[in-house]
């Protein structure tokens, strides 16, 4: 049965609520440094690292001051920089960079808590346990890549935080998708023992051809589209990054609706939702940037064409609307919107 509209609508606010408080924090550490570079602060234990070499020792320094330095050749002692302002979801790109934690935490509220309408009182503290080892899982995950990036970095003026992902939170929710995702697909989050019977290997051949075919046919249609995105300025020009919310997505698709069109035809409601969801998200954050001045959209920016130039002003629209495609798409199965439409069958006399 699908979910009650109130139900949806609550499963939405608290979405939300928890990213925009989530995308908060992030903002705060961009506050903190100001004008300032975070740099590694050396002096402290084994060349700055603690927490198993994972995290570094940070201290904040004045820009011309680095520059200063890092430029200058008598100065033998560099500084080693690990962030400036708008590494970590900066305002300029807030619609960007709302939308992947918003799909963690739909994930995590509607598949894994099975907020707010099937939660089991005595399976909740297990769902939360399984819950934390993702979360768990995602922050060591995107240390060591942090970590890594350090190591590789030869640019004195680099920025660690965009080497290893473009912004850390994109990174860190990246992560938290796909531990999310997988944790699901186990069936970890239901903690049942009852094992499922083997099912019938006789169409495995057929289905398997079938399914590979358009999978990869799919990722041909996405890998095309980002080639033609980065192109014509209408993605970053690290294309990594929004290829792999491409890939994401062209998986999930193929999970929620189907792995050929004979049976995304029969799923046309949560491919409605999916699309007309996404293409009300962006004139959203559209006007949210010309009321705000300061939250940017990623796309038709005045904030992105004043930092970048104005060719540069629509690199977010790709970012943008892989996100909320994968976003939408979460929400019409968290509805229970994303199965074939149901016949009356007329009862026999």
């Amino acid at each position: 049965m699908p979910m009650k509209l109130s139900h949806a609508a609550l499963l939405l606010v608290v979405c939300v609520i928890c990213a925009a408080f989530n995308m908060r924090i992030f903002q705060g550490l961009d506050d903190m440094m100001g004008d300032n570079y975070w740099v590694v602060d050396t002096t402290q234990g084994d060349h700055g690292w603690y927490a198993m070499g994972l995290l570094p020792h940070l201290k904040t320094v004045p820009k011309d001051v680095v520059r200063a330095a890092n430029t200058d050749a008598t100065i033998k002692d560099k500084f080693i920089i690990y962030a400036q302002s708008g590494d970590f979801a900066g305002n300029s790109v807030y619609g960007i960079c709302f939308g992947i934690p918003l799909i963690m935490y739909l994930i995590w509220f509607a598949f894994i808590l099975g907020f707010p309408d099937r939660v089991d009182p005595y399976l909740l503290p297990r769902r939360i346990f399984t819950l934390a080892v993702i979360v768990a899982c995602s922050v060591i995950v995107n240390l060591f890549l942090m970590r890594i990036a350090a190591d590789f970095i030869r640019d004195p003026m680099a920025r660690i935080a965009n080497i290893a992902g473009n912004h850390s939170s994109l990174l860190f929710h990246n992560a938290g998708i796909w531990f999310a995702i997988l944790f699901s697909a186990l069936g970890t989050h239901n903690h049942s023992y009852n094992e499922a019977p083997a099912p019938d290997s006789r169409n495995w051949q057929t289905q398997a051809s079938e399914k590979f075919n358009w999978l990869f046919t799919l990722l041909a249609f996405v890998t095309i589209l980002e080639v033609a995105l980065v192109k014509n300025k209408l993605a970053l020009p690290d294309a990594a990054v929004d290829y792999s919310v491409w890939i994401i997505w062209v998986v999930i698709f193929m999970r929620m609706f189907g792995f050929s069109p004979k049976y995304w035809i029969k799923r046309i409601p949560g491919i409605s939702i999916m699309l007309v969801g996404t293409l009300l998200t962006l004139p959203v954050f559209y006007l949210l940037e010309r009321v705000t001045g300061t939250l940017g959209a990623g796309f038709a920016s005045p904030i992105l064409a004043k930092a970048l130039g104005a060719e540069n002003q629509n690199i977010g629209l790709s970012l943008m609307i892989s996100i909320y495609l994968v976003f939408w798409m979460e929400f019409a199965a968290a509805i229970r919107m994303n199965g074939p439409v149901k016949k009356a069958v007329p009862e026999k006399a």
